[in-house]
């Protein structure tokens, strides 16, 4: 059994090595275009900020330990050029010239590969991508020669991480976003806090402007970037606009490419050519919530997916059900996940859903180190399904993303976040757990105990004529800010000032979190009122997570 495997790092890597354990006498072989065959490339942006200072760091497993511990044989700066499926025989341009070589099984693992959108001076000298090891090594020797600013373009995980780190690094550091806001696979509202929190550590925001162009100096090198008529002065420019799939290999082999941009698989990583297996960023895979192809390139799945091509390669017999696209971000103090669809993606699709939101903390209030966590789940109105999560704050966010991402994978729904039972102590949770009050508070609405309305839209219909909004804090709280047009009701007061209130009008309701707000909605409901929780209270609608 000869397993060829066209490309390294997550993917091509575990392809090869699960390959391995599966069939101690096949003869594995990797085909890699690059120096290295596997490396961090998640780590690269701290490589760059600093946080990982040597280089050496990122290499996870060299040629000599693919050969010593594995006996697979790893052959570098080679470029597989075109896949003969008829004859199983591979083209390959090598380092010494062209070579064919046979398969009787041949894994695709090719990745993807920086967007170099077609902007006007994109290929001067001083302009990079943070996307592989020779990549991050040009712009830490760029910073080592004296470069004092930098131009980050795109304002997803890799743009952030990469301006977060330059910014610590004491460099004078713009991110540029041509979309509104900053981590397009969050909903808006999410966006505005990180983009503080960048702010506070040094970094300068420019949303929804383009690059039109990068402007050499008179020495040929970078010098500045044009967004819209403004000019930005900068010693380089980092692109960071997202990747595309490498297909064209693919497309040579007659591999059939699907409506989300990458190869059609089946469950067991088989493409629709025989013996032609694919993992990774190159590929399709069913979303877990939506049941919709999708392509999400991440390296958990991409991980995952190689190890399932290389052990059915081999002979074995593994699947891999689907993702969530479960991620999260650190950003400056500020840690933001998500999993499963988020709110833009469910109104996309249709689906008949609800949100809930929940201002909380990490871990009880009364121990020390408690921090604000906000926390946005989003599922089916009728039945209560979990359809996704977002999660942000400063701690304890990877653990309750976490806990979201397995119940939408084992198909849960709010009823059953509100049941979960989870650690508790007061160093780490609350006795209700914000997943489990997140489900509590979800479970309500679903049920009809009390009416929610997503903060993001309380102000609008706060402006039609038969609406209140009702503000039942302190009155120390509410003069110390209220939303525009609230009017003040303490809920200690409410039972006695009923006669204030017009039943004819529809109220909604909040307060710091939500909690006062429920309690207030209880007692006008079973008053004969039309209430509406403001589902997360003040501070969510203000998205305030500051320090």
């Amino acid at each position: 059994m000869r397993i060829l495997v066209v490309g390294g790092v997550a993917a091509g890597a575990g392809a090869a090595t699960k390959a391995r354990r599966t069939d101690e006498n096949a003869e594995v072989v990797i085909f890699e275009k690059g120096p290295y065959v596997s490396f961090a490339n998640c780590g690269l942006p701290y490589y760059v900020g600093g946080s990982i200072p040597d280089r050496d760091d990122l290499i996870l497993v060299s040629p000599e330990l693919f050969k010593e511990r594995f006996n697979i044989d790893v052959r570098l700066g080679c470029e597989v050029v075109s896949v003969d499926a008829e004859n199983k025989t591979i083209h390959v341009n090598t380092p010494v010239g062209q070579s064919d070589e046979k398969y009787d099984k041949l894994i695709l693992a090719m990745g993807g590969e920086p967007i170099k959108p077609p902007i006007p001076g994109i290929g001067l000298d001083g302009v990079y991508n943070v996307f592989t090891v020779p990549d991050a090594e040009q712009i830490v020797k760029m910073l080592s020669a004296g470069a004092k600013s930098a131009v980050v373009v795109g304002g997803g995980f890799i743009g952030i991480e990469t301006a977060e780190g330059l910014a610590q690094r004491g460099i004078k550091t713009t991110l540029v976003e041509a979309q509104d806001q900053l981590l397009n696979n969050f909903d808006p509202e999410f966006s505005l806090p990180v983009e503080e929190e960048l702010k506070h550590i040094g970094v300068k925001i420019v949303l929804g402007g383009a690059v039109k162009e990068i402007i050499a100096g008179e020495n040929g090198r970078v010098a500045a970037v044009k967004v819209g008529r403004k000019k930005i002065k900068t010693d380089m420019v980092i692109m960071a606009v997202g990747v595309k799939p490498r297909l064209t290999l693919a497309k040579s082999a007659g591999v059939e490419i699907g409506k989300a941009g990458g190869i059609v698989v089946d469950a067991g990583m088989r493409t629709n050519i025989a013996d032609i297996y694919a993992a990774g960023d190159i590929v399709e895979s069913v979303h877990l919530v939506s049941h919709k192809k999708v392509r999400i390139p991440l390296a958990g799945s991409a991980n995952k997916q190689g190890r399932i091509a290389g052990c059915n390669a081999a002979g074995g017999n593994m699947l891999f059900k689907g993702v969530l696209g479960t991620a999260i971000i650190k950003a400056g103090g500020l840690a933001c996940g998500r999993t499963g669809l988020n709110e833009k993606e469910c109104a996309a699709q249709g689906l008949d859903y609800d949100t809930t939101y929940l201002y909380t903390n990490s871990s009880a209030t009364y121990y020390p180190g408690a921090d604000s966590m906000i926390i946005k789940v989003v599922y089916e109105k009728i039945t209560g399904r979990l359809l996704g999560a977002q999660v942000m704050g400063r701690k304890g966010v990877d653990k309750r993303i976490d806990v979201y991402s397995t119940a939408l994978y084992g198909g849960m729904s709010v009823f059953d976040l509100e049941n979960l039972d989870l650690a508790y102590a007061p160093p780490f949770a609350s006795a209700k757990d914000p997943v489990i009050m997140s489900g509590m508070v979800a479970s309500n609405a679903v049920r009809g105990v009390c009416k929610t309305v997503s903060p993001t839209k309380a102000p609008e219909l706060a402006k039609q004529p038969d609406t209140v909004l009702l503000d039942v804090r302190t009155r120390g709280e509410y003069e110390a800010g209220a939303l525009d047009g609230a009017v003040n009701l303490p809920v200690d007061e409410l039972r006695d000032r009923l006669g204030e209130l017009d039943k004819s009008k529809k109220y909604l309701i909040y307060c710091g979190v939500g909690y006062r707000a429920y309690l207030a909605c209880r007692i006008l409901m079973q008053k004969g009122f039309d209430v509406y929780n403001v589902s997360g209270g003040y501070w969510t609608s203000v998205m305030d997570l500051s320090e």
